[in-house]
């Protein structure tokens, strides 16, 4: 394949944009320093991490700052001076950008513009070529199509693509393949050795991690009363599944299990999921499916997988070490350690958020149901919180919508989330800028079809649930 040759790439206008990008970036790079902002979540520091090692391998000077929200408190700290690359962020954003900035910008984003592509500077988005952002390529992807543009030798970057795309939760194809342009760089990464596809349970450590340990570490999907509680995995093994989880004084593994076993597994897990686990028949159904294998991590490592990848960055930006994070994701693996302790962090720091909204604390209002974290779920987390939320038996034909507080903005973060069974035509990211324009608040609001943020002045959580209803209430007839 040639550069610029994707097999299905529609339409052909978005390979001659991302040469304009990096005609731009050429032309820059021996005269300016790049300052790339990105996204704290797995997204947006795989993102990052496509551009700054591409500017890297060009000898270009740069520097990074990952943020929780593109605000006008944020910007109005960031340099003044040289090239600024915004990824994964910046296109719901574009008034705030317009009214700082008037060149020497890019934004690579794939969340729905603000507006029409009418800017003084650069802005590479997929919905400007009729192409979904929310399920057929990320922000990781968009700056893979720039890097491949640059040099042919960036291709080995597909494997961060991949990894940005399941960050985002993009594998909606059958049996949670990537599909649309993130379908296309998996058969870049395939083709250049980096990214291997297979069928397979996806758990943790499949190849690596004792059998209780890949059950318990399992968090997509998050199977409740599993899923961050190793005695229970132990106790649901060997009582209900009945196989033997040591070989001698050793821990078998997943890779040993014989076809009855791992049958026997599969079986009981859906039964536990659809039963006491509450899960919708789709995300039951989903701990089988393609695992994408990065073939030139160390075996044993959460790198080695695609979505454990995600994960561990996920973990890092969630818990505000997006350095280590960024790290990773620019090839540094003397700091694994440190990242794999911070992921079990993160995963036992969600199983005390989910036990504690079991204690009556989620609310149900007609097609809604919500919570409020307050000062207790980290602001940072709560769209983690609300993601597994919706796709819990009890909210999957509900919008679910989470509160928490922000200490840095000073404000409410809101997060909603579809349920998994509710009709895809609600837009969550219209929705949510339509209601925070009819209550009168200025506040960012922004993101997909399927899930959508905002912050808000605290005390108006009841007021904003009120309007949600009332809104979905009125498209509903």
């Amino acid at each position: 394949m040639k550069k610029g040759d994707f097999k299905a790439l529609p339409p052909h206008q978005i390979i001659s944009y991302a040469r304009s990008i990096v005609d731009f970036i050429l032309e820059k790079a021996n005269s300016h320093i790049f300052h790339v902002v990105s996204h704290l979540d797995a997204d947006g520091l795989a993102a990052a991490g496509v551009v700054l090692k591409t500017l890297r391998r060009l000898g270009a000077r740069f520097h990074a700052r990952i943020v929780h929200q593109l605000s006008e408190r944020v910007i109005t700290s960031l340099s003044k001076s040289g090239v600024f690359i915004f990824t994964d962020l910046g296109s719901g954003q574009l008034s705030l950008i317009n009214k700082f900035f008037n060149e020497n910008v890019v934004i690579i984003d794939h969340h729905p513009p603000e507006s029409e592509n009418k800017e003084n500077f650069l802005h590479f988005n997929p919905h400007f070529f009729g192409l979904d952002g929310g399920t057929e390529i990320s922000s990781a992807g968009m700056a893979y199509l720039v890097s491949r543009e640059i040099d042919d030798a960036n291709r080995d970057l597909a494997a961060l693509a991949v990894v940005g795309g399941l960050g985002d939760r993009q594998d909606k194809g059958e049996g949670r393949r990537l599909t649309g342009l993130n379908a296309e760089i998996v058969s870049e990464a395939t083709e250049s050795g980096v990214i291997e596809e297979v069928k397979d349970l996806i758990f943790f450590g499949r190849e690596t991690r004792p059998i209780p340990v890949a059950l318990e570490y399992t968090m997509d999907p998050f199977i409740p009363g599993l899923s961050g509680d190793h005695a229970a995995c132990v106790k649901f093994l060997v009582e209900r599944v009945k196989i033997p989880l040591r070989s001698g004084d050793r821990w078998r593994t997943l890779s040993e299990l014989s076809q009855d076993e791992k049958s026997r597994l599969v079986s009981e897990l859906v039964k536990y999921m659809l039963g006491p686990g509450g899960m919708s028949a789709s995300e039951a159904q989903s701990i089988i499916g393609t695992v994408y294998v990065l073939t030139r991590e160390p075996l044993g490592t959460p790198m080695r997988d695609s979505r454990e990848f995600a994960f561990l960055l996920n973990a890092c930006g969630r818990t505000r070490k997006t350095g280590l994070g960024l790290a990773i994701c620019m090839g540094d693996r003397r700091i694994s350690g440190e990242a794999i302790k911070v992921a079990g962090e993160y995963r036992a720091k969600l199983a005390e958020y989910l036990k504690w909204l079991e204690k009556d604390k989620v609310k149900v209002k007609g097609d809604i149901c919500w919570f409020n974290g307050e000062h207790y779920i980290d602001d940072r987390m709560v769209g983690t919180v609300t993601s597994i939320l919706s796709s819990s038996r009890p909210y999957q034909d509900k919008v679910i919508v989470g509160f928490a507080y922000s200490e840095e903005e000073a404000a409410v973060k809101v997060s909603t989330r579809l349920g998994a069974e509710v009709k895809k035509e609600v837009n969550l990211g219209e929705l949510m800028r339509y209601v925070i324009n009819k209550m009168g608040l200025s506040f960012v609001a922004g993101g997909h079809d399927l899930a959508a943020g905002a912050y808000i002045p605290a005390g108006r959580e009841e007021e904003l649930i009120e309007h949600l209803s009332a809104e979905l209430g009125s498209r509903k007839n």
